[in-house]
C-alpha cells in the first residue's frame, strides 16, 4: 500500500512540474517514481511468495493435501480459467507452478 501511495505522490508531483514547464524535472521525478513503483512490486511479490512457502510449501504438497476436483472440473472447461482459479484460491504461487498444477490434476 504504501508504494502505491509513494507512486500516487510522485505522479501528482510530475503533472504539476509538467504543467510549470520544468520538463527536465518532471522526467527525473518520473524516473524516480517509477524505480519506486517497480521496486514496491517486486518486493510485494516476494512477500507474497514467502508467504505461499510457509503456508504451502509448494504446489506439489498443494496436490497431496488439498481436495482440487473443483480446479479439475474448470481445467476441463478451460486451463486458463483453472490457472486463474488457483493462482486466486493459493496467493503466491507462481504462474509457472499453476500452470504445472492444472496440468497434472
Amino acid at each position: 500500500m504504501m508504494w502505491t501511495i509513494l507512486s500516487a505522490i510522485t505522479a501528482v508531483i510530475t503533472l504539476v512540474l509538467v504543467l510549470t514547464d520544468n520538463s527536465t524535472l518532471a522526467i527525473g521525478v518520473a524516473l524516480l517514481g517509477l524505480v519506486v513503483a517497480i521496486y514496491g512490486s517486486n518486493r510485494e511479490k516476494s512477500r507474497r511468495e514467502q508467504q505461499f512457502r510457509d503456508q504451502f510449501h509448494s504446489a506439489a504438497r498443494i496436490r497431496e493435501t488439498h481436495d482440487l476436483s473443483h480446479i479439475r472440473l474448470l481445467r476441463d472447461d478451460s486451463e486458463i480459467v483453472a490457472v486463474r482459479a488457483v493462482r486466486r484460491e493459493f496467493p503466491g504461487i507462481s504462474l509457472s507452478d499453476a500452470v504445472g498444477l492444472v496440468r497434472n490434476l
